[in-house]
């Protein structure tokens, strides 16, 4: 995505708030001007950064914050998902190693 603005920007720029991250991309900056009329007929020039654009928000400990800001250009068109089976399974061992442990306390056994 292609985005402008009126000042220069940083290639990354990291906002966090809470447990959650958010990063602004801009890179690839073109300069350009554009002419507005006045009001009283004359014509205004404005300088504008056209910029490639990413945002990438999501749970400061799962976003690799570091490889973006060292890597930014192979972040262009990356999109936060979460891994929720990743997760789920995380959970099932979890839960498989409590169960392990309860039966040894309980049973005397390993399980």
């Amino acid at each position: 995505m292609k985005a402008r603005f009126m000042q220069p920007q940083l290639p990354v720029k990291t906002v966090t708030s809470g447990d959650k991250t958010y990063l602004f991309l801009c890179l690839n900056e073109t300069q350009g001007t554009e002419t507005y009329p006045d009001m009283d007929e004359g014509q205004t020039h404005e300088t504008y950064y056209e910029y490639d654009y990413n945002e990438i928000s999501g749970p400061t400990d799962k976003l690799p914050i570091e490889d973006i800001q060292a890597n930014p250009g192979k972040y262009l068109n990356y999109v936060y998902t979460e891994n929720k089976e990743l997760d789920i399974l995380k959970q099932i061992e979890e839960l498989k190693a409590s169960i392990a442990n309860t039966n040894a306390q309980f049973l005397g056994g390993n399980y």
